[in-house]
């Protein structure tokens, strides 16, 4: 009966401090009538049942049965399950350097760790985690799938991977490493006077390391800045807006929060004069990745008309959780407010919380809004750019290379028996010698049309296949398949270069090296270089369109 008078005494203090907080009063007697019937059944079961049942887990598994009802943020946290929180003031933790969310209910990569085990080994955004060890992941929540991937640094963990546009799931075997986040991986100029900062979360520390570069970068003459968020995936809001601030010119909002008691709304306004100039082009990078804290400030951005968006659309994570202690080791991670950026908008994706339970007003997807300039932005869920760019696919090898880590393992042997410098130049000798590294290797080329093919050669009959014109056939298409794998390498030469440059690049100069090694073959990042290189894009990019 314990454990029942620690579920009964937090839900009796809640009730008498909530009128404080302006909980709507109509609510009282629904929560007074639900939880007594809560109780009533714990109390039933803990009582009455023919065999004696673990309390404490029983009550947990009521609590995590109702919260899974709702967003996929609001959570039982239990002490191990603080390693998250604790990840944003003390930036270690042992694992492979991926962040999760959900996405339609589906375990999801939101972004990969810069170094990490994950990235190196071919981990990408959007990637659908669908085993863990050869466990489903159906039934796991954000903090069960966190606990099973992480682990002691050496050990491996095996995940299956579901990608949009592979017929096949994949696995990728990680071995575990301490992983340590830093804020921002890079910082220098990539042109004359374009200055790159890369900024892979929001920490107590962002806004301070923010300062120190924008104010480095400046006093070398910045004129034009890209800040990449791509694959971050949020982290406090404080940081948020004192970046905001370094960028927005005092007087503007810059967000507001909604909740259903007073505590939960809260208003942000640039309260100083910015860091940079005011004349200073800025295009801000994000992608599917970029969550949260990355999309209050790329929607600030956009919507006070301060600079360009560029990429592709954003995660669409607009809820603010707050965390309520429940008893001396357990807390309540509860989504107690929802986001809007200056225009108005909400960035949460849609189908967050069930409709069952869901009796709020229905959300307008299609009202239009308008930045401070005049230009129309949409509500789609997340931060749709201003400038689209996708990056490009990676090819059958490259993509079966970063799989098994090949580029790693190929690059640490080469450099045990070579001098090679910053910045790496993979030349014939190189390449050659990698081709044969390959050879060695059992490779799994899954080419299109490929898998239909051996499900052919299963259901055809012994008979039938023996029939002369019928073996010819599948004689004839099983060469077609065995020259295009022979020739991968040649048609993916220029893809391998760029595998082997960054993996090389990594181990020579770390982080910053490899991704100095990406600006010249890096999409997005050439558009913003050829964006801010020309004035007159860039103003006509801000300027409402004329129907």
């Amino acid at each position: 009966m314990k454990y029942m008078k620690m579920i009964i005494i937090p839900l009796v203090t809640v009730l008498l401090i909530l009128p404080i907080q302006g909980f709507p009063e109509n609510d009282y007697q629904d929560i007074s009538d639900n939880g007594k019937m809560i109780f009533e059944v714990y109390k039933r079961v803990m009582t009455h049942y023919a065999d004696q049942v673990d309390a404490k887990k029983l009550a947990e598994a009521g609590i995590e049965g109702m919260l899974s009802k709702l967003d996929p943020y609001t959570v039982l946290l239990q002490p191990e399950d603080r390693q998250g929180l604790d990840l944003l003031t003390k930036g270690k933790y042992g694992g492979v350097g991926i962040q999760l969310g959900l996405r339609d209910d589906t375990l999801t990569v939101i972004a990969p760790m810069e170094g990490g085990p994950a990235i190196r080994s071919g981990i990408m955004s959007g990637d659908r985690i669908i085993g863990i060890d050869g466990n489903s992941t159906s039934e796991m929540n954000l903090n069960e799938a966190a606990k099973s991937i992480r682990g002691k640094k050496g050990t491996i963990v095996v995940l299956t991977i579901a990608r949009y546009g592979e017929t096949e799931p994949l696995d990728f075997e990680l071995r575990r490493d301490n992983i340590t986040v830093e804020d921002i991986t890079y910082a220098d100029f990539i042109g004359e006077d374009i200055a790159y900062i890369r900024l892979t979360r929001f920490s107590r520390n962002s806004a301070s390391d923010m300062k120190k570069s924008l104010q480095n970068l400046s006093d070398q003459g910045m004129e034009k800045l890209i800040i990449d968020l791509r694959g971050n995936p949020g982290g406090l809001l404080e940081a948020a807006i004192d970046i905001l601030e370094l960028l927005i010119p005092a007087g503007h909002d810059l967000l507001f929060t909604r909740g259903r008691y007073d505590e939960a709304s809260k208003e942000f306004r640039s309260g100083r004069s910015p860091i940079i100039s005011e004349d200073l082009s800025l295009v801000i990078l994000i992608d599917g990745g970029s969550a949260s804290a990355s999309e209050i400030i790329s929607g600030a951005v956009q919507d006070l008309d301060r600079g360009i968006i560029i990429g592709t659309p954003s995660f669409g994570k607009g809820l603010v959780q707050s965390v309520f202690p429940i008893d001396k080791e357990n807390s309540i991670k509860i989504t107690t407010a929802k986001y809007y950026i200056p225009s108005g908008r909400f960035i949460q994706k849609p189908g967050y919380l069930e409709e069952e339970i869901d009796i709020g007003p229905e959300h307008d997807s299609t009202k239009v809004f308008n930045t401070v300039g005049g230009r129309e932005v949409t509500e789609l869920g997340g931060i749709t750019p201003d400038i689209e760019v996708e990056m490009s696919s990676t090819p059958v090898l490259a993509r079966e290379c970063w799989r098994r880590g090949l580029f790693f393992k190929y690059a640490s042997l080469y450099m045990q028996n070579h001098e090679l410098v910053l910045p790496v130049i993979i030349d014939d000798e190189i390449l050659e010698d990698f081709r044969g590294f390959l050879s060695s290797k059992e490779l799994t080329l899954n080419l299109e049309g490929e898998k239909q093919f051996r499900t052919l050669l299963t259901s055809i009959d012994s008979t039938a296949a023996a029939a002369p014109i019928m073996k010819s056939s599948l004689e004839t298409i099983e060469h077609y398949y065995e020259d295009l794998k022979a020739e991968r390498f040649d048609i993916e030469r220029d893809g391998l270069i760029l595998g082997l440059e960054r993996e090389f690049s990594f181990q020579l100069g770390g982080t910053e090296a490899r991704i100095a090694s990406s600006f010249d073959d890096d999409r997005v990042i050439l558009k913003a270089i050829d964006v801010l290189s020309d004035q007159i894009t860039y103003d006509s990019v801000l300027t409402p369109s004329e129907y």
